[in-house]
């Protein structure tokens, strides 16, 4: 048994020793708060979105990404847009999903991308995230179900009174569940449609366009062209009721559905029909095969979405 006079010893080492390790790290975080580069986010360049903040400010965002001095969990490309950049050449040109791009720029209003304007562009698929609290990160892994976080974004022992507005953590492999209220609605289309081919890619574009037969003059394209191999399945994008299944002049063979909500999906060109007018279908179900009847350059699917009998762009729905 230690005597009184080592238990006073013992006790006054502790006090010291705590005391010490007190200071270094007091003058730590204060020395780190000072001297170190801050991370100031002006609160009028971005809203807070079930307590997530969300940039509304393209310029502020942009700086916040160039000046940012940790390490944000994975390589950011800053890109100016130019005429021709759409997100979908951009999706293909990095072999990214469209929601990643969504994440990483939460200014942006809508799809279309405009010229003179400036986007970040991560290196691989997942959710980039902005916080103003610590645990915000804890919540948003449970969000996503995510399994790997990268960056530097864990506070440091020397760094536990952090002078920084914001902080940027990445998780991999992801989608991102909650984006601005004007993004908000198309996203929750996307989420209810599906592409109605596992393969091919874009020959044309919804809008005007050159006449593909005269190569003269041009002409309005009322939905998207989709290369594939004649044969290769057809699936339903949505379930809804076979409005027509037929053969219609200058469209080949052709499979229209109603959806809920006003929605009409229309799948032309094909070789062969699966479906009969007034028949229920499934969403994946498979309803034709692609092929090249009507007035046709090749083997493809037209494929339109209509909305009360106005045509919309299926790129806004194909991501």
């Amino acid at each position: 048994m230690p005597t009184v006079y080592q238990l006073n010893l013992i006790r006054r080492y502790f006090f010291f020793t705590v005391l010490a390790v007190f200071l270094i790290l007091f003058s730590g975080n204060m020395l780190s708060y000072f001297l170190t580069k801050k991370v100031f986010v002006a609160p009028d360049s971005y809203t807070l979105k079930d307590g997530f903040p969300l940039f509304n400010n393209e310029e502020a965002y942009i700086n916040f990404i160039k000046n940012y001095p940790y390490d944000p969990g994975v390589k950011l490309d800053i890109h100016k847009v130019s005429q021709y950049d759409t997100l979908w050449g951009i999706k293909k040109r990095y072999n990214l999903s469209i929601q990643t791009l969504i994440a990483a720029n939460p200014h942006l209003k809508d799809l279309t991308l405009v010229p003179g304007s400036t986007i970040v562009i991560p290196h691989k698929n997942g959710t980039l995230l902005t916080f103003d609290n610590y645990f915000d990160v804890g919540r948003m892994a449970d969000l996503l179900n995510a399994v790997k976080i990268s960056g530097d974004y864990r506070p440091k022992i020397l760094r536990l009174i952090s002078p920084d507005d914001m902080r940027i953590a990445f998780f991999d492999d992801t989608y991102p569940v909650i984006v601005n209220n004007d993004i908000e609605k198309i996203y929750a289309y996307k989420m209810t449609f599906i592409d109605p081919l596992s393969t091919g890619f874009y020959t044309s574009m919804y809008g005007d366009r050159v006449n593909p037969f005269s190569g003269a003059g041009y002409e309005f394209h009322n939905g998207v062209d989709i290369a594939a191999p004649g044969g290769t399945p057809i699936r339903a994008a949505r379930k809804g009721i076979v409005f027509f299944s037929g053969w219609r002049d200058g469209l080949g063979y052709t499979v229209a559905i109603q959806h809920d909500d006003g929605f009409m999906t229309l799948y032309s060109h094909c070789s062969r029909l699966h479906v009969k007018s007034g028949q229920w279908v499934e969403q994946n179900e498979k309803i034709a095969l692609v092929g090249s009847t009507g007035r046709s350059t090749g083997s493809h699917l037209h494929y339109t979405i209509m909305r009360h009998g106005k045509t919309l762009n299926p790129l806004k729905f194909l991501w």
